[in-house]
């Protein structure tokens, strides 16, 4: 049987049905391990009750659904999982009624390793590291729905600050010589950076340019790299130099960037697995990059609020995250970055993808969430609800160290 997931909530009978405010995940046992059932409310229609008072109608749901599945079988007995609103995992021991539409009794313990997420994943193994992927991919899906008054002054007072990232006068130069084709202009802008510059010569130099011999010179560099990836290093590079610290003391600028980064790289390497023409070769990584851009903007123009979150979410597992992300936030982070996009006129494809709306012809969303999870296994940045266990696709690993020898010199 496939891997499950669903959406409850308790009705008037005090059962549970389809519907909102419990989250659950099933995913079958492994060779190695059991299976796994892990159950939490739901951070974006919370139900006001603790799981645990909840746990076992939704433990009934899931079992009258999933029948033999959900029985002990001579491989062992399932792990129930519950997840509360504090991010404390315990395991659930239900003891079935044989009256037909009983709830169970159901007693509540912690793990071996204690309550944490890597006791958890300790005793769970790939299975639990699996439902929290699910759990996670549920409270991330796009909504559609209208920002509400207080999301649109949240995003009102973002943009008004005045100091959301941008940037700086080199990239607007190679971006107009970009424009004009002018390759020469663009090296001529670039050459008084020495940081920019030795990440180009660089990445001239690298094993895929070893017949062409080595570099030293900048207008050389970006005949051999081409335009599209000029550009791209000079915005990462520009971007990186100006945003090493900022207002926020406790966010990690440094590894905002590196995921960033990784994002792209994912987003690049998955353009043939979601069917992106070969034209968006560019687009796709600048999607990447700046997906998560809204981040940056809170820590600069909220640092106190940023500050709170990263305290609630030290060493959390991603549905706590995600839950601390609906109760500090006025809106989602995603908004934030459609903000930021829309006010430096990035395409409204790359924004949309950003901001989760579908778009007609394109996976574009599907392939950015995919790329986020990946990108978050390959260089995890503590803000997102995303888990660190995603497998990596060779086809990203690689485009992603193409960037490492870069990233050494900015």
């Amino acid at each position: 049987m496939d891997p499950k997931t669903y959406q409850l909530a308790i009705n008037e009978t005090g059962h549970a049905a389809p519907g909102e405010g419990i989250l659950a995940a099933y995913v079958p046992r492994t060779v190695e391990g059991s299976a796994v059932f892990a159950l939490a409310c739901d951070p974006r229609h919370d139900p006001g009750v603790p799981i645990n008072e909840l746990a076992a109608a939704a433990m009934a749901f899931v079992h009258d659904e999933l029948g033999a599945t959900a029985e002990p079988d001579e491989a062992g007995r399932p792990i129930w999982a519950v997840i509360d609103s504090y991010g404390r995992f315990s395991e659930a021991l239900p003891i079935w009624s044989s009256d037909a539409g009983s709830l169970p009794s159901v007693e509540f313990q912690r793990f071996p390793l204690g309550v944490s997420v890597d006791a958890f994943f300790k005793e769970a193994g790939a299975s639990g590291e699996a439902a929290i992927e699910l759990l996670s991919a549920i409270v991330e899906a796009p909504t559609l729905s209208d920002a509400t008054p207080s999301q649109l002054d949240f995003l009102g007072a973002v943009e008004a600050h005045g100091n959301l990232p941008a940037p700086g006068a080199i990239f607007r130069k190679v971006e107009a010589a970009s424009e004009d084709g002018d390759a020469k202009k663009m090296a001529t802008a670039i050459q008084p950076d020495p940081v920019i510059s030795a990440s180009l010569i660089n990445s001239a130099n690298a094993a895929r340019f070893a017949n062409a011999g080595k570099t030293a010179s900048v207008p050389q560099a970006v005949l051999r790299l081409g335009t599209t990836f000029v550009r791209r290093v000079v915005f990462v590079a520009e971007m990186m130099a100006r945003y090493q610290k900022g207002a926020c003391a406790t966010f990690d600028y440094r590894a905002y960037w590196m995921n960033a980064i990784a994002t792209g790289a994912a987003m690049r390497g998955l353009m043939d697995e979601f069917q992106i023409p070969a034209r968006y070769i560019d687009d796709t990584f600048t999607t990447g990059l700046v997906a998560g851009i809204g981040w940056l903007a809170v820590a600069e123009t909220f640092p106190g609020l940023m500050a709170k979150y990263l305290e609630r979410i030290k060493d959390a597992d991603p549905i706590t995250k995600a839950r601390a992300q609906q109760e500090l936030f006025p809106c989602p982070i995603r908004l934030v970055s459609e903000r930021y996009l829309e006010r430096i006129d990035f395409p409204p494809h790359i924004a949309h993808a950003v901001a989760g709306k579908p778009m007609d012809t394109i996976d574009w969303y599907d392939c950015l969430a995919r790329a986020t999870r990946i990108a978050q296994a390959m260089s995890p940045f503590e803000c997102n609800a995303v888990p660190t266990t995603v497998p990596v696709p060779d086809v990203c690993r690689e485009e992603w160290e193409r960037w490492r020898s870069i990233l050494a010199t900015t």
